[in-house]
């Protein structure tokens, strides 16, 4: 039984996983007020919730672009649960070689996402994650990982936008049913949702001009990717759960060695 924890700028992730199913994941605020103590109980609340008890869990991995809770979460599950995690970084002895100028500025999450799309998908590769900030992740023909793209996220795009101009409401991530809007709600929609598709598409043709590939793997994730289904003239494969299996494979194959 295994206790994923994916430690995000705006959420953290906590997954059981039974071999390789995804028993239940939660998403939670990222919080850097909370003590150890508190991030314990919310995982023994989590778990409760999913019907695992605590001392089963036999295995604990840990990937974070926010050092500061690396060490917190590590501490706790060593306090509580006896079990050293296995931290994601570039160090780690994967088939994923990280073919950039510095391998350590590749974020764990990155890494995650790199190898599960590597073990899942045709090579060569582009992984869109799209979170706090939305990614591009390249993987070679080779299953050499090249870098990439990063770009302020949707939400945190849209949030600056309201915060600096007091008139304009609130809005979900829904598209309008034509690109030009008649109101303001419309406006807005389509703005971060074409806008969103269009960059996308746009950055992903770039990349593979550049890389002068025929046939390519484009694989999409992060919390609004399902919306993406069918939008975007360039993404092949939605996947909900990159991070995690990329987080269970990389446990299963440190284990391993």
């Amino acid at each position: 039984m295994l206790l994923a924890i994916d430690i995000g700028n705006t959420n953290i992730v906590v997954a059981i996983i039974d071999g390789k199913k995804i028993i239940k994941n939660w998403r939670i605020a990222t919080s850097h007020t909370r003590t150890e103590d508190e991030f314990w109980l919310t995982l023994k609340l989590l778990s409760e919730d999913a019907n695992v008890a605590m001392k089963d869990i036999d295995g604990v991995i840990i990937s974070s672009v926010v050092p500061n809770l690396s060490s917190q979460f590590k501490s706790m599950t060593i306090t509580h649960l006896n079990i050293e995690p296995i931290i994601v970084d570039y160090t780690l002895p994967l088939e994923l070689k990280l073919a950039v100028d510095n391998p350590a500025e590749v974020g764990a999450d990155r890494i995650c996402n790199a190898y599960a799309a590597l073990k899942k998908y045709k090579l060569p590769q582009i992984i869109i994650d799209l979170g706090t900030a939305t990614t591009y992740d390249v993987v070679s023909e080779n299953g050499e990982y090249l870098g990439g793209i990063i770009s302020p996220g949707v939400e945190v795009s849209f949030r600056n936008l309201i915060k600096k101009t007091a008139l304009l409401p609130k809005i979900s991530f829904k598209f309008p049913k034509n690109i030009v809007g008649s109101n303001t709600v419309d406006n807005l929609q389509s703005g971060i949702t074409y806008g969103t598709v269009t960059q996308i598409d746009g950055l992903v043709k770039k990349i593979i001009k550049e890389k002068k590939w025929t046939d390519v793997s484009v694989i999409a994730t992060g919390g609004l990717a399902k919306y993406l289904e069918n939008k975007s003239e360039t993404i092949e494969y939605i996947d909900n759960n990159l991070i995690l299996d990329g987080m269970r494979m990389i446990y299963e194959k440190v284990k391993e060695d």
